[in-house]
């Protein structure tokens, strides 16, 4: 009579070992990594008060807590006449500065106490206006816009975040902070998934909520941030896995002769 003989176990444990070693790769290769990179920065220090707002951007090497990225921030005002939103008075929450008890997030060397801000007035006329930039997001994912904000009187009560990935031509609403009082606060808003890897990305805020008719300083807006995480190359994602399956062969190998010794004794 023919004897039955065990299957040996090394076929299978194979295959639990390279899948996972495989799960385990693809799972580091698409979790987003731990820093996340400042892609654009505003801080409105290159004016004066009164005089226009400094609407470009804060950038590396120039300033060494600047953005990856120069983008330049455009300015709508609403149905009110131009010349209500000037440079003032900054804020010190949200600057990207090192040893900045009050919100530090990075290195900025083009800053001051208080520095100059966006500093908005009338704004019972200016109610639906908004400030917006451009990003060139192909490579990243899993942004935050923050910003410093100060609302005084009869300001802005609610501000709204936007985003556009046709070039500004359509915009949705993916945040918004309503109530807002006299008193610096930063707001933070996460980007949806939708605004991942969108070379044609722009982020808006807009202003309503404004009751004021006097030229008195109503709302700041100040060290406007927006962060990202880079989305792995899918070169680097290839290479892993070919490393990955190396290992599993490489462990099978040592296996097999395991279990033949452990046959031969």
């Amino acid at each position: 009579m023919r004897k039955f003989k065990p299957r040996q176990p090394r076929s299978l444990l194979f295959r639990l070992l390279a899948l996972a070693a495989s799960g385990l790769l693809l799972t580091a290769a698409f979790v987003p990594e731990a820093n996340a990179t400042l892609l654009v920065y505003f801080n409105f220090e290159d004016s004066t008060t009164g005089a226009a707002p400094d609407f470009i951007s804060d950038q590396t090497p120039a300033n060494a807590g600047g953005g990856i990225q120069a983008s330049t921030m455009t300015i709508n005002y609403g149905p009110g006449a131009q010349g209500d939103f000037a440079s003032g008075p900054g804020l010190l929450l949200n600057r990207s500065f090192v040893g900045d008890a009050a919100g530090s997030t990075g290195n900025d060397s083009d800053i001051a106490d208080p520095g100059q801000a966006l500093n908005l007035r009338s704004s019972k006329d200016h109610n639906l206006s908004y400030i917006q930039f451009p990003v060139n997001a192909f490579f990243f994912q899993n942004m935050t816009l923050s910003y410093a904000t100060n609302n005084n009187g009869n300001g802005f009560t609610t501000q709204t975040a936007f985003y556009s990935i046709d070039g500004g031509a359509t915009f949705t609403q993916f945040g918004q902070v309503t109530g807002l009082t006299a008193g610096s606060q930063i707001v933070t808003f996460p980007l949806p998934s939708g605004a991942n890897a969108q070379p044609g990305l722009v982020v808006r805020i807009g202003f309503s909520g404004g009751k004021s008719n006097g030229q008195d300083l109503q709302t700041v807006i100040d060290n406007v941030q927006l962060y990202g995480t880079v989305i792995p190359e899918p070169a680097t994602v290839v290479g892993g896995l070919l490393g990955a399956f190396g290992l599993c062969w490489h462990q099978r190998r040592r296996l097999v002769r395991f279990l033949q010794l452990r046959r031969a004794a």
